[in-house]
Formats: structure tokens, C-alpha cells, sequence
């Protein structure tokens, strides 16, 4: 009796499952149907995108969104620098915008003996701006490293103000949408000249002490994580060596091979160290004795100079409010020096001939 009421009741069951499949059988519609047509018009729109190649590149202005007011005030606000509109406007102005517009009122039939023309270009700005940006560097540096040559100081102030260099700085904070020239894309000549007038712009309004601040917090963060050491293209290290080594009183350089592998194998190395009075003052690996006593000599100057990897970071940001810089410092120069070491040992040598 009971197996039969259980029966029952599966059957049921089964026949109301399948009344439910049926009923989906019947109402199921492939999607794919749908997507096909889909698919072809997204191909069909591909390969038209694909005809007509790139958008053209626009100026910043050419957009609807665009307001070159609002955009002056807030570059002003973003670098903490509160200038004055009119100066700031200034810097961004270049002489072929200026002709440009001329030109433009000459072919309108605008006279402009009756209708001058205000805008100034930042010609002026870029040049007391450059004669600042050059100057405060080649300070900062002395001060901060007052055992490196001038050659050095001289090499990574060169790295600084290039038109590499400050092209990319002007470009990143912003610069390059507010230029007013003819060219497009602006050139990295133009952006370099800007960022100038920019420093420019902050010495005529708020004085040399902010124009400085402002060079400190965005050109010399750039020697960040830099080895400063590989900006300076040294010729002769061990002649260098020498002639560090008799001015400070020590002994020549005498360097020794300390150890080799591998010599007979493509992979040789080999590690030389100099001494100087008996003591290790550097030592470097090369693949060959030459290169690794080369390397072993500059790792010394490194030392000598206190240029190495361990030296302290530069001091900037708040840290270097306060600080004391002799702008009438100038370092000494690895071409005076070895110049002079060597004309003392041939004049020693002639003495000692005669």
C-alpha cells in the first residue's frame, strides 16, 4: 500500500517536471541570434575607426571646457606661489604669439596705432629667471658638496638647467596647456623658456629668496635617486688620484690586484684595490685589470670627495628653510690641481736630473 502511494506521487512529480521543461523547450530563443547583428555592426564600426586613423591633436584651448582665466589662477594656487595676474600671464606669452595676433589684426584691416596691442612676451622674464636658476644651483651644490671639484659642479648644473631637463619639469607642473605660442606641439625649447619666465615671474613678484625656494622645491629634486658621480665625465681618475692624494699629504696610489676568477672564460673578474700609506682607499671589480683599476681610482675619488653611496641626502623642503648658503664659495678645481701636481714632479725631476 505504501509503496504504491509512493509511486504514485513520483509520477506525479515526473509529469509536472517535464510540463515545466516543455513549457521552457517552447519559450527558449538562441541568443546568438541577437549578437550576431551586433557583432557586424561592431566590426563594420572597427575597421571604419581604422580608415580614418588618429584624432588630430588639439590645443587645450580648442575644448568646450576650456577657461584660460580660472586655469592662470589655479597654476598660481597649485605651486603655493600667489602671484600677480598680470605677471604670471607674462610668462607664458611667447614673441611668435605676438606676431601671430599682429598678423592677424593686419589681415582684419585693424589698425593698430589705434587699437595697441597689450600682451608682452616673457623674453625679459626668461632671462633674469635664467640668470637666477643658474646661479642659485651652482651655489646650492657648493654648499652642499664642498669637497667636489668645480668640473663636477659644474657637469650636474648643466644637467639641471637643460632644455631636457626643464622641458620636463614645465611639462609636468602644467605649463605646457597654458603656453601661448604659434608652434603645436609646443617644442621643448618653448617649455624650457617657460618654465624661465616662470622663475622670472616669481623673482620680479615676490623676490629672490621665493624665486630660490622655488627653484629648490622643483629643479634640484631631480638629482634624487641620480648618481651624481656619472654626470661628471672624468678623463684621467688616477692622474686625479695622484694629485688629490700629494695636496692632502698622503702617499701615492698604488693599486693590487686582490683577488680573480674565471680569468681563461668570458666571464673574468677581476678586483683591484689602491692603497695609499698602506691603507685600502678604494676597490672596484672589472673584466679586465685595467678596467677594474680605472673604476678602483674613481671609487677613491668618490671617497675623497664624499660623493659615495653613503653620503647624506640633500636638504630640501622645510628642512632647508634655514638654511646658510656662501654664495662666494667656489670649489676647487681638478684642473688647477693636477695641473699643478705634475708641473711640481717634472720640475722635481728636472732638478734632480741636472
Amino acid at each position: 500500500m505504501a509503496s504504491s502511494i509512493v509511486r504514485t506521487c513520483m509520477n506525479i512529480r515526473a509529469n509536472v517536471v517535464g510540463v515545466r521543461g516543455a513549457a521552457l523547450i517552447l519559450n527558449y530563443v538562441p541568443r546568438r541570434n541577437h549578437n550576431r547583428y551586433e557583432m557586424k555592426y561592431r566590426r563594420e564600426m572597427y575597421i571604419r575607426r581604422l580608415e580614418v586613423g588618429p584624432e588630430k591633436e588639439r590645443r587645450r584651448s580648442e575644448w568646450i571646457n576650456w577657461n584660460y582665466d580660472c586655469e592662470i589662477f589655479a597654476f598660481g594656487k597649485r605651486l603655493s606661489e600667489d602671484l600677480s595676474e598680470s605677471v604670471l600671464r607674462q610668462a607664458f606669452v611667447q614673441s611668435s604669439y605676438i606676431e601671430r595676433e599682429k598678423q592677424k589684426r593686419k589681415e582684419l584691416g585693424i589698425d593698430t596705432d589705434v587699437m595697441s596691442f597689450q600682451l608682452q612676451d616673457n623674453g625679459e622674464l626668461a632671462e633674469k629667471g635664467s640668470e637666477l636658476l643658474s646661479s642659485y644651483i651652482k651655489v646650492y651644490l657648493r654648499n652642499m658638496y664642498p669637497y667636489m671639484f668645480e668640473e663636477g659642479v659644474s657637469s650636474i648644473h648643466d644637467y639641471l638647467v637643460s632644455e631636457q631637463m626643464l622641458s620636463y619639469i614645465a611639462k609636468h607642473i602644467g605649463c605646457e596647456d597654458l603656453v601661448l605660442s604659434e608652434d603645436f606641439p609646443v617644442k621643448s625649447s618653448t617649455l624650457s623658456q617657460t618654465f624661465k619666465a616662470v622663475v622670472g615671474a616669481v623673482l620680479k613678484d615676490k623676490g629672490q629668496e621665493r624665486a630660490e625656494c622655488f627653484v629648490r622645491d622643483f629643479v634640484l629634486p631631480q638629482l634624487i635617486s641620480k648618481d651624481i658621480n656619472e654626470l661628471w665625465e672624468l678623463i684621467n681618475p688616477m692622474g686625479l688620484l695622484s694629485a688629490v692624494l700629494a695636496l692632502i699629504g698622503k702617499g701615492p696610489p698604488e693599486p693590487r690586484l686582490l683577488w680573480k676568477s674565471a680569468t681563461n672564460t668570458i666571464m673574468s673578474l677581476y678586483w683591484v684595490g689602491i692603497y695609499s700609506d698602506k691603507q685600502l682607499i678604494g676597490k672596484s671589480p672589472g673584466e679586465t685589470v685595467t678596467i677594474a683599476e680605472e673604476m678602483a681610482a674613481r671609487e677613491a675619488l668618490k671617497k675623497l670627495m664624499k660623493t659615495d653611496d653613503s653620503r647624506s641626502p640633500l636638504i630640501l623642503g622645510r628642512m632647508a628653510d634655514n638654511l646658510k648658503l656662501d654664495y662666494k664659495r667656489v670649489n676647487v678645481s681638478a684642473e688647477e690641481v693636477t695641473r699643478k701636481h705634475f708641473s711640481n714632479e717634472d720640475r722635481h725631476n728636472n732638478t734632480a736630473t741636472s
